[in-house]
């Protein structure tokens, strides 16, 4: 048992090792770093002895290391099996890194062109946010967050509407549901760079996983969420190319994937 005067509470050990309060709280969630232990009020505490655990997760996710990685590393991976992990975070870097390049000599492109006029078409949609019949604001939120790793971008005072974002982006509206009984299930498609990590981390944080991770016919690998008033999130991406259906849409080879098997039917 710690001696008191090494405890520390939650905002002083965030200061302390480089991380956020949500960060603590999230990383407890998914048993990557929990504290040791809640006062009488029910609040976390940390001690000392923690800070070196603490800081090498800030590290390792100040250079966009997947959760999996670091847990693997804080587990006492070897020397081989950490080196591996830093082999194959630095490929996926690369990865993303020749994305940026084909990005930049684009805008190179487009910049040495004859000067364009902005654009006028009034039906130019920029970004997307469905609105979610809720039937209760303070769960739903909660869920969201806590659940899901979301964030509450903002809510009005009436609480009429509320956004939630993924990082910088807000993703969904939330209202509240008026009708008579609970409000009809909606269901979403949601493009994530690694389904099968993501869904374990949901799981571990308490997400109702309706659907496994697996290869579907239609070429994703993806999983299934509920909220609390049964809306469905399918999270997923792509795993082999399918070059026809991108060629003829005129798109990325690598975004567009599909089952062999299924092609043969």
């Amino acid at each position: 048992m710690s001696d008191h005067r090494d405890r520390l509470q939650i905002g002083a050990f965030a200061e302390l090792v480089g991380l956020s309060i949500p960060q603590l709280r999230r990383y407890d969630r998914l048993s990557l770093l929990a504290p040791a232990g809640r006062s009488s009020a029910g609040y976390r505490y940390y001690t000392t002895g923690q800070t070196g655990a603490a800081r090498v997760i800030a590290l390792l996710r100040s250079i966009d290391m997947p959760i999996a990685d670091v847990r693997r590393v804080l587990q006492g991976a070897d020397d081989a099996e950490r080196q591996q992990i830093f082999v194959d975070h630095r490929a996926r870097l690369e990865g993303r890194l020749n994305e940026v390049r084909c990005l930049l000599d684009a805008v190179d492109a487009i910049s040495k062109e004859p000067a364009m006029s902005p654009p006028t078409d009034p039906s130019t949609w920029l970004h997307v946010m469905p609105r979610v019949p809720v039937s209760d604001f303070e769960r739903s939120i909660a869920y969201y967050q806590e659940a899901l790793g979301l964030d509450l971008a903002w809510r009005t005072e009436d609480g009429q509407l509320a956004a939630i974002a993924a990082g910088p982006i807000e993703i969904l509206l939330l209202v509240p549901w008026t009708g008579e009984g609970p409000p009809a299930p909606q269901s979403f498609y949601v493009y994530v760079d690694d389904p099968e990590t993501l869904c374990a981390e949901l799981d571990r944080a308490g997400a109702d996983i309706v659907d496994p991770v697996a290869l579907r016919p239609y070429g994703m690998v993806d999983f299934a969420v509920r909220d609390p008033d049964g809306h469905r999130f399918t999270l997923g991406r792509g795993d082999e190319a399918l070059r026809d259906v991108a060629d003829h849409y005129g798109l990325d080879r690598d975004e567009i994937i599909v089952d062999p098997a299924w092609l043969r039917r």
